[in-house]
């Protein structure tokens, strides 16, 4: 797949009328979906958080949806959990942007309708998925505050991004000591390394004897680092 700088930006809610639906939203286009939790109630005179979430290869989103259930509420944040086209996303099996033209459309959705904070969004992404993560958060500075992404297996970087003057995303990296897929030698400590030489600010998390499965603590430390500023 060559691009994968995004064509949406950041805008202003709508005024419609109409109060948007709120709590468990799905948002479909065509064989694409997500599912939008949003704070229930939530308050249009402020802005609010937007972290999209990617599952791993076997479009497992529903647990997602389900660990992701309480949060809005607890961090008063909007969570959006998309589904792929296919059984992982496009970046990995196919050259059409699939999935990639829908989370433009989701977003873009998501904006005019919610008030979100151009300047707190979040990526979180578990193995398939923490490398699409990466990969966007990377091909769009100034877009994401930061990634935060479990076992991530590569970078693609959209080389028409480079020329980008936008702050780059701070990125939280977990990766089991003894996961056989990603071996933690061969994969974990080059991606810090390689990130770190590239100017990126990253925070390391080891799950000491973990394997190819997130670790309970995941999610709530990640989120917790994206709360804290930390570094």
């Amino acid at each position: 797949m060559e691009r994968f700088v995004l064509r949406c930006r950041h805008k202003p809610v709508e005024s419609t009328g109409v109060e948007p639906p709120t709590g468990f939203v799905r948002v479909e286009q065509g064989p694409a979906s997500g599912v939008l939790l949003t704070p229930e109630p939530f308050d249009p005179s402020r802005s609010y958080p937007l972290f999209t979430v990617f599952h791993g290869a076997g479009r497992r989103d529903e647990l997602l949806v389900k660990a992701c259930r309480a949060e809005p509420d607890r961090r008063q944040a909007f969570f959006f959990v998309p589904r792929s086209v296919e059984p992982t996303w496009d970046l990995i099996v196919g050259s059409t942007p699939v999935d990639l033209e829908f989370l433009e459309y989701a977003w873009d959705l998501i904006y005019r309708r919610y008030p979100i904070d151009p300047e707190q969004q979040g990526l979180i992404g578990y193995s398939d998925g923490a490398s699409y993560a990466l990969s966007l958060a990377l091909s769009n500075p100034g877009t994401f505050e930061a990634v935060m992404a479990w076992a991530a297996g590569f970078v693609v970087l959209d080389r028409s991004s480079l020329d980008s003057a936008g702050r780059k995303a701070r990125i939280y990296l977990e990766y089991g000591t003894h996961d056989s897929l990603f071996p933690f030698e061969q994969i974990a400590i080059p991606m810090r390394e390689n990130l770190l030489r590239a100017g990126y600010d990253v925070t390391f998390s080891v799950d000491e004897g973990g394997r190819h499965m997130p670790s309970g603590s995941f999610q709530g430390e990640a989120l917790d680092w994206f709360f804290g500023g930390g570094s």
